[in-house]
């Protein structure tokens, strides 16, 4: 396993949520379910590889799933694991990469949400990656996540973006500059983040996230190596329409 450069460290995860309050994890756990539904037989049991701070993981967990949560950042899971607290949630959170998982657990279902299978950047990671949810899944198991897609990479490319939030009588800023490798299929995300306090500056962090884009057929390609079948492709939060190269966001769907 090769070194990764450190992302997700403590001054970017306590300003994780309060960036992504927006988001809406319930419609996205609703999407989750709506494709257990359609393209499995039961799920009881979910593995959440990618957890971060647990943001669907305790939604599902509040729907009645068991769910264990994987992160490779000690950081995030600290904060998953005060929310499940908090919740009366009992959640099952491991420290690993997904390279180097191994759970004595086979379950019905596997997710990794929020782009994380973008961040498995070499072609040797992403294969381990799918070969290890293979492993951990039930016959029949269902494994569903999200990726960039290349398609609307490269006709759309990222450009640089500002965001502030609010964090009670902090603010919060986000400066966010794209850098894209055509021939590596990757994009480095470069992060700087303030908090600010009426006129004082209170912090300032920066983090780079190296991601990577993907075609459908390449995905295809690693899943079979993996030992997966029955392989889809839909924008994200839309299952039920054709994936385009407006979609810059693909959901693959694949059964084991």
């Amino acid at each position: 396993m090769k070194n990764k450069t450190a992302v997700f460290r403590r001054n970017y995860t306590n300003v994780y949520d309060y960036l992504y309050q927006s988001k809406d994890y319930d419609k996205e756990s609703d999407f989750i379910e709506e494709i257990f539904k359609k393209h499995s037989k039961s799920v009881k049991t979910i593995l959440d590889l990618g957890c971060g701070t647990g943001g669907h993981a305790l939604i599902l967990a509040k729907r009645g799933y068991k769910v264990t949560g994987v992160d490779r950042s000690e950081e995030m899971l600290k904060a998953a694991r005060r929310k499940a607290k908090k919740a009366g949630l009992k959640i099952d959170f491991h420290k690993t990469s997904i390279q180097d998982l191994k759970i004595n657990e086979k379950f019905d279902a596997i997710i990794s949400m929020f782009a994380v299978m973008s961040y498995q950047t070499d072609n040797e990671d992403l294969v381990l990656a799918c070969k290890k949810a293979k492993q951990h899944l039930k016959r029949g198991g269902i494994f569903i996540f999200d990726v960039w897609n290349g398609l609307a990479v490269m006709t759309n490319p990222p450009t640089q973006v500002i965001k502030e939030v609010d964090n009670r009588d902090e603010r919060i800023l986000r400066f966010t500059e794209p850098q894209i490798d055509v021939i590596n299929h990757t994009v480095n995300v470069n992060f700087k983040v303030l908090k600010i306090k009426g006129d004082k500056l209170n912090s300032e962090t920066e983090e780079t996230h190296k991601v990577r884009f993907f075609f459908p057929q390449e995905i295809k390609y690693f899943l079979q190596i993996a030992g997966f079948s029955d392989i889809l492709f839909c924008p994200f939060l839309k299952l039920d329409s054709q994936l385009s190269t407006k979609d810059r966001d693909m959901t693959i769907i694949a059964r084991s």
